[in-house]
């Protein structure tokens, strides 16, 4: 009967338009009373039962974005009648949404009902690949992510803490006496992966040297990574891939605070921060604040006066607020984040630097501001402006033997000025824009006569087609032009990727892509180390040529429903060759009080292996995944120092596995494992009689997490964590000591066991 009444329901409202007026009339008069403005599409979010679903995020494009009620409902407003209007309805543990819909005559109102299915694994908006809103599973280039959910779980105090149980990715600790760190993606280096800020390449070189563990994690809605080869979107530094940290954009008024300790080794560090999230009633109008405050103490691990980790005071804090403007087509975002960190490392950290025998001191100050104007032109075209500003600031001590010299100060301006136009033609999307930046970099290191004054410039046009040629399959190709001010010639990035989907639960995907590294200062070049009781520090040398790569990537994913949950198979090949290698060999001049290292160009070298995953999941309460890397990176002709083809601390084998378990009144579980197989690192003489190269033992880490809701209230929540980081313990057991160690003599965890209990509020 029912079935008979739809029929007879959709044959009368098309055969009678007075009908159908009449009924658009009352619902549109029906929303209105329930939501107090003009709708122009009434909808309703249910989950596979058909039981509403509050909390939903509703956007739409152009638009703006809702969340629904306690009744599953959600009304947009301000829409152009006559336009074709993209909506997405997207929530945590089920698979995101998109439906279209043509938006009717003034007046009336269209009404929309959307189903969600629950997802086993992320199905999320990602943005990275392309530069444009995809669906996760839907983009052509393959991306993961990391959500808020993770980074509690994990007890993520900053993005080095956040990425580490990705697959392909490997957080490292490069010096003893600071600690400072790395992202290693698919065994290429840090300085091969750039960091982005909401798309943008805010983070300059200065600021990455200890910019990972300086990014507190209470700024970061999620992190979306995408490997290989990232220089035909983003240019120059993303030969490996882009780590891309989204901000958080509140749709409603919310807020919180977490309070942390951590023991370890018997010393407590301490983690406080909290955020609060405005939205006006219109959703038209939203701001955010975030503010963290970390202490780390200093350890000595060995009880040789000398620390292994470093002390550390970090102080972060921000806003962000954006506006809908011309009845929700346009928004404008401004942002503004600063932040201090003190740290040190060596011995005798009571007196001042230049009194202790080893002392790396560093005092960074940084502040990052921006904005944006997005622009919804019609249906078929919008555009983004984007300016930015980020300023560090840097004092800091690299000294040996109580040196009074040694102090030294470094700063770096950028910025930033990047547009995108976005057009909707048919089965196309075609993207372009132009992006430049300017850096002013000044670094002095007087008691090394090191002074540094250069001006880095980079102009970039960039072009990208997504076109979906036939059913299931995918082509995006795009080319990128930069002109370099510390290159010659003007440098072209090409890229093709392909996606064929021969299964809605099924994507086969394959790409090409070209990038370059400019022959510019790097992150590890404005680090100063020490061995042998004398600071160590790099040099560029005059002829240094851009670094070229070419990657390729082939990989498959299926996702079928198994028993009440869905799982996840990946297979995915890579392969990165990499011609004129930057190289940094010992190069000493002995006249001089420092070890000179000299940055050459080095050949050629490749990076090649597999990467596997799979998993199994019912929605967030349960989900177990793991990875695994099988690889080899290798220099065509052998390294000078040593001797060696291999690339050093790149393990050929490394894995992790989790479970998350939502268990309802008992709270949330999570266990975590990582494995890092047998690596080669170098070795320098100092605490040894020789140069030699070490072969280091394998690290499996253990991690473990239980989260309890001790209150919960309508949208009021607090929880208690007690977490457990490397339980096993597992640290390097032969690190170097006393003066003449080397500092750089690092592998494997960096840092060794510890326990954490953490109160969390969120309102």
């Amino acid at each position: 009967m029912q079935n008979i009444l739809g029929v007879f329901s959709v044959v009368s409202l098309t055969l009678f338009p007075s009908l159908q007026a009449l009924a658009e009339a009352d619902v549109s008069a029906a929303a209105q009373e329930r939501t107090g403005v003009a709708c122009a599409i009434d909808g309703r979010v249910v989950d596979a039962t058909g039981l509403p679903l509050p909390g939903v995020l509703v956007s739409a494009t152009p638009g703006g974005d809702v969340v629904t009620d306690e009744n599953g409902r959600f009304c947009l407003s301000n829409l152009t009648p006559g336009w074709r209007v993209i909506v997405v309805a997207s929530l945590s543990g089920f698979r995101s949404e998109t439906r279209q819909v043509d938006m009717p005559a003034p007046g009336t109102v269209a009404s929309l009902d959307v189903p969600l299915q629950p997802a086993g694994f992320s199905d999320d908006v990602v943005v990275t690949a392309t530069r444009t809103s995809r669906r996760l599973q839907d983009v052509p280039v393959r991306t993961e992510v990391v959500d808020k959910t993770l980074m509690h779980a994990i007890a993520a105090r900053t993005l080095a803490d956040a990425v580490e149980y990705t697959t392909g990715v490997r957080v490292e600790s490069n010096c003893q006496n600071c600690n400072f760190s790395q992202i290693r993606l698919l065994g290429l280096d840090g300085p091969y992966t750039q960091i982005l800020m909401d798309g943008q390449p805010v983070v300059s070189s200065l600021a990455q040297v200890y910019g990972i563990e300086q990014i507190p994690s209470r700024m970061i809605e999620r992190i979306e990574i995408v490997k290989g080869g990232g220089s035909a979107l983003y240019g120059s530094g993303s030969v490996g891939g882009v780590v891309n940290i989204i901000s958080r954009e509140p749709s409603r008024p919310a807020g919180g605070f977490e309070t942390r300790v951590d023991v370890t080794e018997g010393h407590a560090n301490y983690s406080h921060s909290g955020s609060i999230d405005w939205a006006s009633s219109d959703r038209r109008t939203n701001a955010t604040g975030f503010v963290q405050i970390d202490d780390v103490d200093p350890i000595d691990l060995s009880g040789d006066g000398f620390t292994e980790i470093s002390y550390r005071k970090l102080r972060a804090g921000g806003g962000r607020a954006s506006r809908y403007l011309l009845d929700g087509r346009a928004k404008l975002t401004g942002e503004l984040t600063m932040l201090g960190e003190e740290r040190r490392g060596g011995d005798q950290l009571h007196l001042p630097p230049d009194r202790a025998e080893i002392a790396e001191w560093i005092d960074t100050r940084r502040v990052g501001a921006g904005t944006t104007w997005f622009h919804g032109v019609n249906s078929s075209m919008d555009y983004r402006v984007t300016l930015a500003v980020a300023d560090t600031h840097r004092d800091s001590y690299y000294g040996t033997g109580q040196d009074p010299n040694a102090f030294g100060v470094t700063d770096s301006r950028l910025f930033l000025a990047d547009s995108q136009v976005n057009q909707y033609l048919g089965r196309h999307t075609l993207t372009w824009g132009a992006q430049a930046t300017w850096e002013d970099l000044q670094d002095e290191q007087p008691a090394y006569d090191r002074f540094t004054d250069d001006v880095y410039r980079n102009v970039g046009l960039f072009a990208q087609d997504a076109w979906a040629f036939a059913r299931g399959w995918e082509l995006v190709y795009g080319l990128r032009a930069d002109k370099h001010s510390a290159v010659d010639r003007v440098v072209a990035s090409p890229r093709v990727a392909v996606m064929i989907s021969p299964a809605e639960s099924a994507n086969i995907r394959a790409s090409i892509a070209r990038g370059f590294r400019a022959p510019q200062a790097f992150d590890e070049d404005l680090h100063l180390s020490s061995v042998g009781g004398d600071v160590r520090l790099i040099r560029l040398d005059p002829g240094l040529r851009e670094e070229r790569s070419t990657n390729y990537m082939l990989g498959g994913e299926w996702r079928p429903q198994a028993g009440i949950g869905q799982a996840l198979f990946e297979l995915n090949g890579f392969y990165t060759g990499l011609s004129d290698l930057f190289l940094a060999h010992e190069h000493d001049d002995p006249v001089t009080d420092a070890i000179e290292f000299l940055k050459i160009n080095h050949g050629d070298a490749r990076v090649y292996g597999v990467e596997a995953n799979a998993g199994w999941g019912i929605g967030d309460a349960f989900v177990l995944q793991g990875g695994v890397v099988f690889q080899r990176a290798r220099y065509g002709e052998a390294e000078p120092d040593f001797g060696s083809r291999n690339f050093f601390r790149t393990p050929n084998r490394y894995a992790n596995l989790t479970m998350s378990w939502v268990t309802g009144r008992l709270g949330t579980i999570f266990v975590g494992l990582r494995y890092a197989g047998s690596m080669t690192a170098p070795h320098y003489a100092g605490f040894i009689d020789r140069d030699r190269v070490e072969t280091t033992p394998s690290f499996v880490t253990l991690d473990a997490s239980a989260a309890y809701p001790v209150y919960v209230r309508s949208t009021r929540r607090l929880t208690v964590t007690l977490a457990g980081r490397n339980l096993t313990n597992a640290y390097q057991r032969d690190l170097d000591q006393g003066p003449f160690r080397d500092s750089d003599y690092v592998y494997g965890p960096r840092f060794p066991r510890s326990v954490s209990l953490g109160l969390r509020a969120e309102f």
